[in-house]
Parts: structure tokens; sequence; C-alpha cells
């Protein structure tokens, strides 16, 4: 019966050049790969000291990396380090300083990703911004009727979609490096061995000890990518609301229509203004507490509950304004995944407070 693999095509002249060197299994299609030092020092990163733990150097898993890349995705691999002399090292610390440095390294995503993610947030929050303005002001006749007015018009939207672009572009297309290691370890290693002239001294099955290195649990995921995404819709709805209400209260005011109150109009968007602020406030509180830092936490506390009942009221009294009850529902949508989010990670951080 064939299995999946055997599906797969294979260069066999790469899997002879490869099998000069390596030890290649082509029924199970396994390739061990022999990495020897002279040296067990020669893999420890000795800036680090410390008396008790190994850490492995970057440096090394570098290399690494770079060998597993030369061998076919459809193959996996089996990593015996030969050490000659093992010096005062044990190899069951060495293995570990092995495993700690993986899972450094996930710490260290984490944090790369953080800050990606909210510079791709910023990129697509003015690149939205300014595509809407544009829009808006082509509707409204902001930019005139000119030839010249075009122009500006059309130079302004070609800097809205830089931006979108530039969201793209460090989102999709600018892989970490610290996730492409993690992650061919991942996959593509069965087994980190190290061993002497004698033979194995210490082995680990990776199969099991790679789910170790997720450093982070789903409910963290989950609250993590709920406060960036809240923070940068309420955001972008907040600046965008604030260009749209203010060009509507002008043209309410300027064009008041029979029937209806100054006072009440006077109302509606004031609400509405308040909404927007809250909105901008709120979208600055779920990125701080995203990024890991408590900005504006007593706001925070009660932020999302404030907001959801004003925008509440605006849609009760908005008297059939397609905007405001669009406007509304999409602030009670974004205050929903806001709350989740904030609640979620405050869960999170006792929890840590209790292990410690």
């Amino acid at each position: 019966m064939k299995t999946k693999k055997d599906k797969l095509i294979v260069n066999q002249r790469e899997i002879e050049l490869l099998g000069k060197y390596y030890e290649v299994d082509n029924e199970n299609r396994i390739v061990t790969m022999p990495l020897h030092y002279d040296k067990a020092s020669d893999l420890i990163n000795g800036k680090i000291i410390s008396k008790d733990n190994y850490l492995f150097d970057y440096d090394e898993l570098t290399t690494i990396n770079n060998m597993i890349k030369r061998v076919p995705i459809m193959y996996k691999i089996n990593i015996d380090i030969q050490i000659d002399d093992y010096e005062d090292y044990e190899p069951e610390k060495l293995l570990s300083g092995f495993n700690d440095q993986m899972e450094l390294n996930q710490f260290n995503y984490i944090r790369e990703n953080k800050l990606k993610f909210l510079k791709a947030g910023m990129l697509l929050i003015v690149g939205i911004f300014i595509l809407f303005v544009v829009g808006y002001g082509k509707i409204n006749k902001w930019f005139g009727s000119s030839e010249i007015a075009d122009v500006y018009s059309e130079i302004f939207d070609i800097f809205g979609w830089v931006f979108i672009w530039e969201t793209v572009t460090i989102t999709f297309l600018t892989p970490s490096e610290l996730s492409v290691s993690s992650n061919m370890f991942k996959r593509r290693v069965l087994n980190v061995s190290f061993s002497n002239n004698e033979g194995v001294v210490a082995q680990e099955d990776l199969g099991t000890k790679s789910r170790e290195w997720e450093s982070e649990k789903r409910l963290e995921r989950a609250s993590r990518w709920s406060l960036l995404i809240s923070g940068i819709a309420y955001l972008a709805t907040g600046s965008i609301n604030l260009v749209s209400s203010v060009s509507s209260l002008y043209e309410i005011l300027s064009n008041l229509e029979s029937g209806i109150s100054i006072g009440s109009i006077l109302l509606i968007e004031a609400l509405g203004l308040a909404i927007i602020a809250l909105e901008i406030l709120g979208g600055i509180s779920a990125l701080c507490r995203y990024m890991g830092k408590r900005y504006l936490k007593i706001y925070s506390n009660v932020f999302a509950g404030i907001t959801i009942l004003m925008a509440i009221l605006v849609l009760v009294t908005s008297l059939g304004s397609p905007r405001m009850i669009a406007s509304s529902l999409v602030t009670i949508a974004i205050s929903i995944l806001y709350l989740f989010g904030y609640i979620s990670n405050i869960v999170i951080n006792r929890r840590y407070k209790t292990k410690e």
C-alpha cells in the first residue's frame, strides 16, 4: 500500500549526493546528520556562565538550521552530535541547554511578532484613514472638480495604498528567522542525540519535547489577538467616525431638516463624538495591554461597558440614521471582542502570579 510519502517525488541524484556525507534511510525517508565537534565547549555560549546549566550557542543552532535546509522536505532528520572530548560537561545538560535555547527562541519569536503586528496595525490604520478621507472627500467634493484636484486626490490615494501594501509585506511576506528555525525543528527533526567514540550518551525524541517549546497557550494567543484586533479596529473606526461625524454635523447644521429639533441633533452628535473619544482611548488601552503594558489601567476596567451602553443609547436615539446604526453595531461588536481579550488577559496574569 502506497503512503503519502511514496507519492512525493524525490530527486535521486540529490539523495545520492547526500548519501556521501549523511546516513540516508530511503525506505523510511530519514536522514541522519552527524555533526562533529572536538570539544563540548564549542557548542556552549561562553558569554553566559552558569555552574549548573549550559546554554546552547545560537550560532550553532543557525549552522544546524542551514544544514537542515539542504535536506529534501519529504525526509525527516535525526541529528547526531558527535563530540570527542566532553571535558567537564555532562551530555544530559548539553541536551537540556539545547532545549532551553529552542524554548527561549519561542519567547523571542513572540516578542518579535508582537512588534511586527503592532507596526503592521499602525500602518493599516493610517492607510485605511487616508483612503477613507480621499473617498469621503471625493463624494463630498472636498477637492473640487478641477484637474489639479484630481491629481491631489490620486496622490493621496496612492499614499493610502502604499501603507496598506506595507502592512501586507510586514504581515505575510517577511517571515521571522526565529519562526522558520523553530518550525523546521518541530516538523522535520525526529530526535537529537549526543554521542562519543563509544556510542550515544544522551538522546531525546523531539516529537514530544518540541510541544514544550510552545510558550503560549491557546487562551493567551486568543487574548493577544483579540486585544490587537480590537485595538486596531477601535483606532480605525474612531478616526474614520471622527471625520464623518464632524462632516455630518456641519452638513446638518447647514441644512436643518424640518421636524427635527436642533437639540436632538446636537445630543445625538455629542453622544457620537463621546463614543469616538472612547474608541480612540480604547484602542490605545487595548494595544498597550497587547504589548504587556498597563497604561490607562483604571480607564480600561470600565471602558468596554461604557462604550457598549453609549453605543446602545445612540442606536436607540439614532432617528433611523443608517450611518449611526451601522457605527453603533460595529462599536458593540468590537467592544465585545475587546472585553474577551481584556478579561482573558487578566485571568492569565493572575494565573502567573499564583504560580509565582
